[in-house]
């Protein structure tokens, strides 16, 4: 997937729902007027199990943020956060949490870490506290240079100043190599300072019901990924093959691809090297054309499943592939050099060492009495095939 395909799927396209969510359920408000019962208990159990669900997960960064929203929601209805002071404090210490947890990771919420990230929160606590403390001891100083920078203390009082240059750092954050973590925590922000900076007919369970739900399809999703696709190369793994299987008609054509002697390649540059060449090759399959789909079947083995074609139809694209790889030349990176001072990758000329892999490539068009596996099994046989006459072939 290219970086903006990313971008856009993982942290704009859920920003655009959310936007488009609130602005409907405000507009259609009328017609859920009569469930204001039930949403008023709906951030309890909503938050509750997000939260728990988190945990099973270690999304402690969620399950920290579910929780204080949950407390928060809490307070609120129990009219335990009304005093003026309290509604000064509360944009920014959420602000400062949110921001805190978007630069750390994930870790397990029962382990040493708890204890940082509380003090963490702590401190976010105390840093809002002071600052409340310091317009309302030092109005006429600060309120001062805020009309120096050309911001008015009507439309923008002085509690909020700091919210803006830091809401504007945490966006920035979320967004560079964002996923649907960063993501869910990008949308509590956003509805966090919606709810305390925007006017809005939209009560408070409502907001909240929507953060958690933001968390629970994030778990979701990330569940999903867990499941069926492969951490390192991306692919979809095995088991989202299998699944793929039950839905194939009575034509296809399955691939087993193999790297040739990828064992002696690992044993020769190291793991890290092999694991470089695995996700090279996994780009280039994943290209293949002809209407395949690529899955990794495991270790340095892929599988390419051709819906309603046969071998004719197939074997050209599948040797395309093949070609694309060995024309490939892969540079090796130089750890020696990594480890030399600066100074010295500057005098050293640079030598970078390139080398190349083959695939081998056994497909098998599925019969009628034939099953997934027993197709598969046939396509094993054509990749035997291929790697006993020399590699780096389609043999079928």
């Amino acid at each position: 997937m290219s970086s903006l395909l990313h971008y856009m799927r993982f942290f704009i396209l859920p920003f655009i729902l959310t936007i488009i969510t609130l602005g409907l359920l405000e507009h259609f408000q009328n017609h859920w007027q009569s469930w204001q019962d039930t949403l008023y208990f709906a951030p309890y159990w909503l938050l509750v199990a997000s939260s728990l669900i988190c945990l099973q997960f270690n999304r402690s960064r969620l399950f920290y943020i579910g929780l204080m929203l949950l407390i928060f929601y809490s307070l609120q209805n129990n009219s335990l956060l009304l005093s003026p002071l309290t509604h000064q404090f509360l944009p920014l210490f959420g602000t400062l949490v949110i921001g805190m947890f978007c630069f750390i990771k994930d870790r397990g919420v029962v382990s040493v870490h708890s204890f940082f990230r509380l003090g963490g929160i702590l401190l976010c606590g105390v840093m809002a506290y002071i600052w409340v403390k310091l317009i309302a001891t030092y109005p006429s100083p600060i309120g001062g240079f805020q009309q120096r920078l050309g911001l008015s203390i009507d439309k923008s009082p002085l509690h909020l100043l700091p919210i803006y240059p830091l809401a504007l750092i945490i966006f920035s954050k979320l967004s560079w190599k964002s996923n649907l973590a960063q993501t869910s925590l990008g949308i509590s922000l956003l509805l966090w300072l919606g709810y305390f900076l925007i006017p809005t007919n939209l009560p408070l369970s409502v907001l909240l019901s929507l953060i958690a739900a933001s968390y629970l399809v994030t778990v979701l999703f990330d569940s999903y990924f867990l499941a069926y696709r492969d951490e390192l190369t991306g692919l979809p793994s095995r088991r989202a093959l299998f699944n793929l299987s039950l839905a194939l008609g009575r034509k296809y054509t399955v691939a087993m691809v193999d790297i040739d002697h990828f064992k002696s390649f690992n044993d020769t540059y190291g793991h890290d090297v092999g694991d470089d060449v695995l996700k090279l090759v996994a780009i280039k399959l994943a290209k293949v054309s002809g209407g395949g789909k690529t899955f990794r079947y495991g270790g340095e083995e892929f599988t390419i499943v051709f819906p309603s074609k046969n071998i004719d139809q197939v074997y050209s694209h599948l040797d395309d592939v093949r070609q694309s790889i060995e024309d490939y030349d892969i540079v090796l990176r130089d750890e020696g050099r990594k480890q030399s001072s600066k100074k010295n990758r500057q005098k050293t000329p640079v030598k970078k060492k390139t080398v190349s892999v083959t695939v081998s490539i056994g497909c098998a068009e599925h019969q009628t009495d034939e099953s997934f596996e027993q197709s598969m099994k046939q396509a094993d046989k054509a990749l035997y095939r291929a790697k006993d006459r020399g590699r780096n072939q389609v043999r079928f």
